[in-house]
Formats: C-alpha cells, sequence, structure tokens
C-alpha cells in the first residue's frame, strides 16, 4: 500500500513539474510574440491588463480544448492575440469604443454572441439579455452585456483559438499548417482584416516563438 502512494506521489510529482516546465515554456514565447507583457505597470486599463506569465495557463488550455496543435496554427492564433490585445492590455474595444467588442481576440458584438452561445453554462444568462437568434437590432447595453460575459478569463483568451477552428473553413487551416506569410494572409481574411505591417511583425516574431 505504501509503495502505491510512493509511485502515485512520484506520478503526481513528474506530471506537476511538466506542467510547470510547458507554462514556463509558453509565457517565454508569449513573451517573444507580446515583447511588453512581462509587466502590467502603466497599463491604459489596469484591471483589463494580464502578463504573459498569467495569460499563459489560459491560452495553453485554449489550445488543448480546441484541438489546436500546429506550430504554424497556435502561432498565427497567438500573434492575433498579442496584437489585438496591445501585448496583452487589453479585453475590451477603447478605440473607438465599439459596443459589444472584446475578449482577447477583439471579436465584434455578433462573434461574441456567437461565442457566449457555445457555452451551456452560459446559457440562462445569455438568455436574460437577449432571446434573439442574432445581435441584429440590440442596443448598445445588450451588446456589451452579452460581451461581459466572456470576458473573464476563463473565456476571453480562448476566443481566437474557438474563431479559427469554428468560423474560418477548413482551407485556412490547412493553408495556416503549410507554414508561410500565404497562410497567415489566409487567416487575415477570415478576420475580415489584411496582413499589414504591424500584423506581419507579430505574426513574424510569434513564427520565430516556435
Amino acid at each position: 500500500m505504501c509503495s502505491q502512494i510512493f509511485r502515485l506521489v512520484i506520478l503526481t510529482s513528474v506530471a506537476y513539474a511538466a506542467a510547470v516546465r510547458r507554462a514556463a515554456q509558453a509565457s517565454d514565447q508569449i513573451l517573444a510574440i507580446a515583447p511588453t507583457s512581462n509587466t502590467c505597470a502603466g497599463a491604459p486599463v489596469p484591471a483589463e491588463c494580464r502578463t504573459n506569465v498569467q495569460a499563459a495557463p489560459f491560452l495553453t488550455a485554449a489550445m488543448a480544448t480546441y484541438n489546436i496543435y500546429s506550430p504554424p496554427e497556435i502561432a498565427a492564433v497567438l500573434s492575433v492575440v498579442a496584437f489585438e490585445t496591445g501585448d496583452l492590455k487589453y479585453n475590451t474595444n477603447i478605440t473607438p469604443g465599439r459596443p459589444g467588442q472584446g475578449t482577447r481576440n477583439m471579436q465584434l458584438a455578433h462573434n461574441n454572441f456567437l461565442y457566449a452561445k457555445s457555452f451551456p453554462e452560459l446559457a440562462t444568462k445569455l438568455s436574460a439579455i437577449t432571446t434573439a437568434d442574432s445581435t441584429d437590432g440590440l442596443s448598445d447595453d445588450k451588446l456589451n452585456a452579452i460581451r461581459a460575459l466572456v470576458l473573464p478569463d476563463e473565456y476571453a483568451w480562448a476566443s481566437g483559438a474557438w474563431f479559427l477552428t469554428t468560423q474560418c473553413n477548413a482551407s485556412v487551416r490547412t493553408a495556416l499548417q503549410a507554414g508561410g506569410q500565404a497562410g497567415f494572409e489566409a487567416y487575415m481574411g477570415c478576420l475580415g482584416v489584411t496582413a499589414t505591417p504591424d500584423r506581419l511583425t507579430y505574426w513574424n516574431r510569434a513564427t520565430a516563438a516556435f
């Protein structure tokens, strides 16, 4: 009995050590992508800021939850998160202050509505805000209330992974997995943006980190 307990303790310790190493590696990679993410000192909205160390466990879990294991895909998603949040400083759209826009993927209101709907545990809260099938015609207050449902860390950091795996078609993922700028540009097209120089800067850092 004692030997079994000892083996269990050893296995638990090994698993914990491995998890710590993965978290440390992830936080280092995030810092390489978002160079100022090691501190929240002077953050414009302190409550929204997270450091690379704080974000790492949530981002690592998000990739596992949505089955994203290809390094080029992980790099692309993290580059978008880093860019859209200003190195992890923002969780909502501050400028120009678009109602309902936010999470670490800085999704528009209709995407946050779909994202919130994907979590059964949020169904009651969402239906208390609206029972509509879309965000069309909803007030700014309701759009912001929907966004608030997915702003907690356990949801906000996974929004980029969710978007790639549910809102982009398979050809985008295939292109990303192949590596190279063409795949990243296809991903940007799915996001409704273009691969601007500043986005490419983040993507190049992310690619190098992986």
